[in-house]
């Protein structure tokens, strides 16, 4: 008899997961995503659709029969997921790999709801999201665009609509914003450029939304306002997964679910490690490495593979922000090391031991610890 492993979410760590898991002599697997939504590649909908340059079914991403019909709720007891046709599907082994959702604007804030509902408020996280932006920005030349956030993809995103003639002001809630994600002296750096490219207003919150003929005013919390055509909210994202799995999947270091035959990999797998608090890394590359990892962890569960060991964050990306280059690999935080200051190069550790790297314009530099992250630096020396 096969083993029936079902693999939730057809993103990057889906997909990567059939593939592991596709040679696997005795295993049939079920690639189940989204009602009505294709398998697509998720960096593309900002840097492609959102700003015209691709189509949407360019973003896909092919070669996967996928079963698109959004998964509900599991039962681990029971080995079933249901489906929202209405369908379950049995499994002997689950991996949920179904990302994540983005931060919106509460409905408490006054004048959220009426903006979201005309599109001049939204996320930029889906294609859906994607062709709202740029059918909203087909129609203007120089449009006035609020970003709210000021994370990578918030920040890529008001640097490609600049580029494309567009007024943008990043608002961030942050006074220093990315410095949690990289440290102070990429986040100052990098913050120099936005203030040197579009307008800022860091360390502002938005706290209202009018709608005035075709123009949303934007209300902050220091009583000033801004007026604008479109605000995109990047306010970061928070794992999405069927119940009983609604705040995310908690793993553990190679990638188990803290229930038998279940799995997670990529944005909605929460990685609790010894000694430290629970992370979450969300990115494309490494939502592909995890899905790898799972599949191969549960491969070695079932007796068809060699134990995998723990799952160790190495994956690298980049982003293009006013003409700089930002570049991580690893698990990068606020625990920053300045090692080199041109290329600006921090290290992140954890006791002594690299688990990141970040930088500005040094892509090589950064990349070239990719080889050396979750090892004593002790021990790369010599």
């Amino acid at each position: 008899m096969p083993t029936h492993v079902v693999i939730l979410g057809a993103g990057a760590a889906g997909t990567a997961a059939a593939r592991a898991l596709a040679a696997a002599d005795g295993v049939e697997v079920a690639l189940v995503g989204r009602t009505a939504e294709a398998p697509y590649n998720r960096t593309l909908v900002n840097k492609g659709v959102a700003i015209g340059l691709l189509r949407p079914d360019q973003a896909a991403v092919p070669g996967f029969v996928v079963r698109g019909d959004s998964a509900e709720r599991i039962d681990p007891e029971a080995r079933l997921v249901a489906l929202e046709s209405g369908a379950t599907l049995p499994y002997d082994a689950l991996l949920v790999a179904t990302g994540s959702a983005p931060r919106r604007i509460g409905d408490a804030v006054p004048g959220a709801a009426a903006a979201v509902a005309v599109g001049r408020l939204t996320t930029l996280h889906s294609l859906d999201d994607a062709v709202r932006v740029r059918d909203m920005l087909a129609t203007r030349g120089s449009a006035r665009v609020v970003v709210l956030g000021a994370g990578l993809v918030a920040a890529e995103t008001a640097s490609l609509l600049h580029e494309r003639g567009h007024r943008v002001t990043l608002v961030a809630r942050a006074d220093l914003p990315g410095a949690s994600a990289f440290g102070v002296a990429v986040a100052t750096r990098l913050a120099e450029h936005h203030r040197q490219t579009v307008t800022t207003r860091f360390g502002r919150t938005p706290t209202s939304f009018a709608l005035e003929g075709d123009e949303l005013i934007v209300g902050l919390d220091d009583g000033t306002s801004l007026r604008a055509d479109l605000a995109i909210v990047g306010h970061g994202t928070t794992p999405a997964a069927p119940t009983p799995f609604t705040d995310g999947v908690v793993t553990d270091t190679r990638l188990r679910a803290p229930v038998a035959g279940v799995y997670a990999a990529g944005g909605v797998a929460v990685h609790h490690d010894d000694g430290s608090a629970p992370w979450r890394i969300d990115h494309w590359a490494d939502a592909a490495a995890q899905g790898e990892h799972a599949a191969r962890t549960l491969l070695h569960d079932l007796g068809l593979s060699a134990d995998p060991g723990p799952y160790l964050p190495r994956s690298p990306y980049t982003a293009n922000i006013h003409g700089s280059v930002v570049a991580a690999v690893g698990r990068t935080g606020a625990d920053g090391t300045l090692v080199s200051t041109d290329p600006l190069v921090v290290v992140h550790e954890r006791d002594g031991v690299p688990h990141g790297a970040s930088g500005l314009d040094a892509v090589p530099a950064v990349f070239s610890w990719m080889d050396r992250l979750h090892r004593p630096q002790s021990e790369t020396r010599r």
